[in-house]
Order: structure tokens, then C-alpha cells, then sequence
């Protein structure tokens, strides 16, 4: 069961990490496929990643950027911290339901940007809207979309115990 929490963070805290992953100079990569590991033939079965914490250790110099999130998450440990952009597209389509995790941990996505995108989970959807967190358990099916009335969807997605 999802939980959604409005305005987490304080507005300068949060303006910081918008403007960082929304600048020309951030890292993002290419993710060959969303959900599925291997071939995709969906066309919109991609997206832009960057991940903050992995394999147990930092993987990015931007971690730093999230001290005001961990501050209010603290986490006995992190599994995996990853920022998704999804391009926009010319309708919401939506990418296979999966889980996080196949095992039971803490999951939250914080939406960077507001959007026409969203979030499907058993029992509710939640629209991307900025600086808005929502906990789930990372086991748990949910699908993502993608956006058509912005240019992308950013989120940072945070699994952790």
C-alpha cells in the first residue's frame, strides 16, 4: 500500500536538487530498456538514469545533492538510489508493472517535475507532481508512465531498509 506525502522537503532544499538534475551539465545515461532486463521491441521502452548509490557504495559525486532526503529518510542502509528521465511522448504509455526489489525493503519515488505522468499502483495512482514523495514497499508491483505535456518526467527513486 502506497503512501503519499506533499511538499517533502523545504523549498530551497528542494530547489537545489530540481535545478541540478535539470541543468546542462548533469549526467544522465541511457537505459536501453525501463523495466525489462534484455530486449525490448517497445519503442518508448527507454529512458535517461543516474545512479546515486549502488552494490552497497556511492556511485555518483551528485549524492551529496540528496543529504536533505536521507536527513528525513534515515536509513539503516540503501540498496539502490537512481534518478529516472523519461521522455515525453505523444500519448501516456505505460511500462510493465515490476518491482524494485524481490525482496522486502522501503521504496520511495520523490517527482522532481509536475506532470501528466504518473505512478500506477494495486490501489491508486499517483500523479508526478514536484516535490511530492511516495513510500511503498519495494517488492510491491507498480508501473510507471510516460508524460505528454511536458517535455520529461524526473524522479528519484530510493530503495532502502
Amino acid at each position: 500500500m502506497s503512501k503519499v506525502r506533499n511538499n517533502f522537503l523545504k523549498k530551497e532544499d528542494f530547489k537545489k536538487i530540481k535545478e541540478a538534475l535539470t541543468s546542462d551539465i548533469f549526467p544522465w545515461y541511457l537505459n536501453k530498456t525501463k523495466t525489462f532486463k534484455g530486449k525490448s521491441k517497445n519503442k518508448y521502452d527507454y529512458q535517461l538514469t543516474h545512479t546515486f548509490f549502488d552494490d552497497m557504495k556511492v556511485n555518483s559525486e551528485a549524492f551529496r545533492l540528496l543529504k536533505p532526503i536521507t536527513n528525513l529518510l534515515k536509513p539503516q542502509y540503501y540498496v539502490r538510489i537512481k534518478a529516472n528521465l523519461v521522455p515525453n511522448t505523444n500519448k501516456i504509455h505505460k511500462f510493465p508493472l515490476h518491482k524494485d526489489q524481490d525482496f522486502n525493503c522501503k521504496a520511495a519515488i520523490l517527482y522532481v517535475n509536475t506532470c501528466n505522468g504518473m505512478t500506477i499502483f494495486k490501489d491508486r495512482e499517483v500523479k508526478s507532481k514536484e516535490n511530492t514523495m511516495v513510500f511503498f514497499n519495494a517488492d510491491e508491483n507498480h508501473q510507471g508512465t510516460t508524460c505528454t505535456d511536458e517535455k520529461y518526467k524526473i524522479l528519484i527513486n530510493f530503495n532502502y531498509q
